[in-house]
């Protein structure tokens, strides 16, 4: 596996420019909705704010699920599994994060077939008429990018301790 090393110095960079994407997304979806609620009373409601709003949410969601995995900030139930044995804690590790890696690896790329097939249609939003498939398409992206780390997670668990350096 020496070829897999660097991978997660590139899967960090990764999740730290999603993650600071999702965070541009956030403050500007804060500030649209800060405008909308202020100037609504007003008469002059932002138009198309609840879709951007969907959009914002949909990005800022899938943009951060690398780094959540990455710092596994994320709920985990081992209540039952942590009495097991060592070794077969580990197979159970391994077993859910590949078939979890799998299934994101799954939705990830049937979502993009849906993104190319909105592009294909020319698919618009209701009131901004803006596409839903570049939206989409970052969705995906982020699902991939979660799938990236929960596989390398799933590889790491047999590594030898020894191995394991600034890299991890």
């Amino acid at each position: 596996m020496p070829g897999l090393f660097p991978l997660p110095a590139a899967l960090k960079k990764i999740n730290s420019i999603l993650l600071f994407l999702a965070c541009v997304v956030l403050v500007l979806s804060i500030i649209v909705a800060v405008l909308n609620m202020t100037l609504r009373p007003f008469g002059h409601p932002i138009t198309g704010s609840f879709e951007l709003m969907g959009y914002g949410s949909a990005l800022v969601t899938a943009l951060g699920l690398g780094f959540s995995q990455e710092k596994k900030s994320h709920i985990a139930v081992d209540i039952l599994f942590k009495r097991f044995p060592s070794n077969l804690k580990k197979w159970f590790n391994f077993t859910g994060l590949l078939v979890s890696g799998l299934f994101f690896a799954a939705v990830a790329w049937r979502l993009f077939a849906f993104a190319l097939d909105l592009r294909a249609n020319e698919e618009l939003s209701e009131t901004l008429m803006l596409p839903f498939y570049p939206v989409t398409m970052v969705v995906s992206m982020g699902l991939l990018v979660l799938t990236a780390n929960l596989l390398w997670d799933a590889v790491r668990i047999f590594r030898p301790a020894t191995r394991q350096g600034p890299a991890d």
